[in-house]
């Protein structure tokens, strides 16, 4: 987590990164877009003269970060309403608990909480808030100074190099969507923020949110687009603890979990090969090791890029 100081308040910031390492690179078997749509703007963004709304704040997080990435070369993004949802859930609970993390009080993590709200694909998420660990009265509901507002977008793009995490992922060129959420507390001018950019290129058949272990799933869907299937992994992490504002504080930059085994197609080295019938997928897997949150993570290929990049990672807790 990147920490920086940009009010009075001691308002700190956090960026999640995908998982650090793709799974390894198979070998041969034989050895030998509250506003739907799209915002697009160039120029610059001309501030509203008024507090806003909520929905107001959200259409112009959006026109922030699609004016920044259009300046920077790069496609707007759309709104994403499921991945809204999860922001809401978790700006809402940093504000009224005054701490920055990507973990939530109740051991949350970026990518479970899309998943619980219902999202299949790939998010990352920049987050910024108190760092106070005073709790609040906070609300989602606003209204918001859209000064404040402007301040997170302008600290996250005032990063340089090697602490650039927010903007990187503001800028990332294979993000499709993004869903925002702001939260503020009575006598704060403070707004608190959670992005989470959405990385959509298929379709998946729904998993359990909760299984016992031993019980068998079916990890199957669609990639579309520009990308190519590449393969499912399997990654580990702990059972969700709940944690107090003061522990939230003291967390640290978030990774996803690296796949502890991989799955590739027929013809490849795999423990089990994945079913492909054209662009579509399927293998059953056993959820076997210890109780905890498991991670399947869909990988393809995109265009002119050799590595595997996670198109979908959804979670499971994973029970006695």
């Amino acid at each position: 987590m990147s920490r920086r100081a940009v009010t009075a308040a001691a308002l700190t910031l956090a960026a999640c990164r995908p998982p650090p390492r793709t799974p390894p690179e198979p070998r041969p078997a034989a050895a030998v877009t509250p506003a739907a749509g799209q915002a697009a703007a160039a120029g610059p963004i001309e501030r509203p003269t008024h507090l806003l709304t909520r929905a107001e704040a959200e259409r112009y997080g959006l026109s922030l970060i699609n004016a920044d990435r259009a300046r920077a070369g790069k496609g707007p993004l759309t709104w994403d309403s499921t991945a809204a949802a999860a922001a809401e859930r978790h700006v809402r609970d940093m504000a009224r608990g005054g701490f920055t993390a990507h973990w939530g009080s109740d051991g949350s993590v970026p990518e479970q909480r899309y998943t619980e709200a219902h999202g299949e694909d790939l998010v990352t998420e920049n987050a910024a808030c108190y760092g106070d660990g005073r709790p609040r009265d906070a609300t989602v509901e606003g209204p918001f100074e859209p000064a404040a507002i402007e301040e997170f977008q302008r600290a996250f793009m005032a990063e340089t190099p090697p602490m650039d995490g927010h903007k990187l992922n503001i800028l990332e060129g294979r993000h499709t969507g993004v869903g925002l959420a702001f939260a503020t507390a009575p006598g704060s001018r403070i707004v608190c923020v959670a992005q989470e950019f959405v990385d959509d290129y298929g379709s998946y058949e729904p998993l359990p949110v909760k299984a016992k272990l031993g019980a068998v799933i079916k990890v199957a869907g669609e990639v579309r687009g520009p990308v190519k299937f590449a393969g499912v992994g399997v990654a580990d992490a702990p059972w969700p603890a709940a944690r107090s504002p003061a522990e939230l504080l003291k967390t640290g930059s978030y990774s996803m979990p690296s796949p502890r085994i991989s799955y590739f197609p027929k013809g490849w080295k795999t423990p089990k090969p994945v079913a492909i019938d054209g662009s579509r997928f399927s293998i059953e897997l056993s959820l076997d090791g210890e109780p905890g949150l498991r991670e399947l993570q869909v990988f393809a290929r995109f265009p002119g890029d050799e590595a595997l990049r996670p198109v979908s990672i959804r979670t499971i807790l994973v029970d006695r």
